[in-house]
């Protein structure tokens, strides 16, 4: 879900050139999930092997990844850990949510109405993960397991500089204290409409947080209790209240005083929500997170032997990384 900033913040439209040579951090849960909801056969149900296994994610997660190596674009996958306590009550919702969907999908007439319901129960579990894992690990491609949120991680490893920008739909990794944000880093500029069988345009569009924040004169603290406002994953809001009146707010009134005077919705001291997005649980990252080495026998092998995809098509992809232009080297 995340905080809710548009209209707020502003961005810019970019090329997907634009981010050549550059490393990007990518929350993993976040692609994976777009992947189990957008990619699925005409009834609604995963992609899947010969043994009956899930394939959906590593559909989507070899094709756009090589996509991105082709453009010389230096993918970090960020997977989340363990969700903060503050989390308990978003977390809740959504399998609240999944529940009412499967029982919809249960009562669905059409097929195209039960497609629609089945989209929605995506849920993201160990196998899914770890098979993600082995896939990027096969690619030459860096992951890094966070202790908890994989945004406060992937924008940790903006503030040291380790990577160039954050790759999120979310506005969360700002609050976390991200320097930049890219929102639909997609290399095709298209997205499906859930639920609708159609695509629309999309372009990478590139936040500036220093830029942002200085347009709307406020700090990073003052835009995390302007959130808190707003709500995010770890409290409701405040009734009443969007991101004008409390960008408002922030600028009129301080911190405490605020945070005494209005209900933020929150099962946990909202002092205490503020000081996570301040200070999150991260780890500092010291390896060196370019590609490395594509393992392309072991990648097949995965892939194709083990996971039923074409071997003619994963060759043809490969094949694409093998130019001048391109670094990327492989062995195997």
């Amino acid at each position: 879900m995340g905080v809710k900033l548009n209209g707020l913040f502003e961005s810019k439209k970019i090329k997907i050139t634009e981010l050549s040579g550059k490393i990007i951090a990518i929350d993993a849960f976040n692609w994976i999930f777009q992947f189990l909801t957008t990619i699925r056969m005409a009834d609604g149900s995963y992609l899947t092997d010969s043994n009956g296994r899930v394939t959906t994610h590593l559909n989507g997660l070899f094709y756009r990844s090589v996509s991105l190596l082709e453009n010389r674009i230096k993918p970090v996958f960020v997977f989340d850990g363990k969700a903060p306590k503050f989390k308990k009550e978003t977390l809740l919702e959504r399998e609240k949510t999944k529940e009412e969907a499967m029982e919809k999908m249960e009562h669905a007439i059409t097929q195209e109405e039960k497609a629609m319901y089945m989209r929605r129960i995506a849920k993201i579990d160990d196998y899914i993960i770890d098979s993600s894992k082995e896939l990027l690990g096969y690619l030459g491609i860096p992951y890094i397991q966070a202790p908890a949120e994989g945004e406060a991680q992937a924008a940790f490893l903006s503030q040291q500089g380790k990577v160039f920008v954050a790759a999120s739909q979310d506005y969360d990794t700002l609050l976390f204290g991200a320097k930049r944000v890219v929102r639909n880093l997609n290399i095709t500029n298209k997205k499906k409409v859930n639920g609708k069988g159609i695509t629309t345009a999309v372009y990478p569009e590139l936040i500036d947080a220093n830029y942002n924040l200085n347009k709307l004169g406020i700090n990073r603290e003052q835009l995390i209790v302007l959130s808190l406002f707003v709500g995010t994953d770890y409290n409701k809001g405040v009734d009443g209240i969007g991101p004008k009146k409390a960008l408002k707010l922030v600028k009129e009134k301080n911190r405490n005083e605020l945070f005494n005077t209005y209900d933020f919705r929150a099962d946990y001291d909202i002092r205490e929500i503020y000081d996570y997005f301040i200070s999150p649980n991260t780890i500092t990252v010291d390896r060196d997170l370019n590609p490395g080495k594509i393992e392309k026998n072991k990648l097949i092998k995965f892939l194709c032997d083990e996971h039923s995809f074409s071997r003619d098509r994963v060759n043809q992809y490969l094949e694409k990384l093998k130019t001048e232009s391109n670094s990327l080297s492989f062995y195997g």
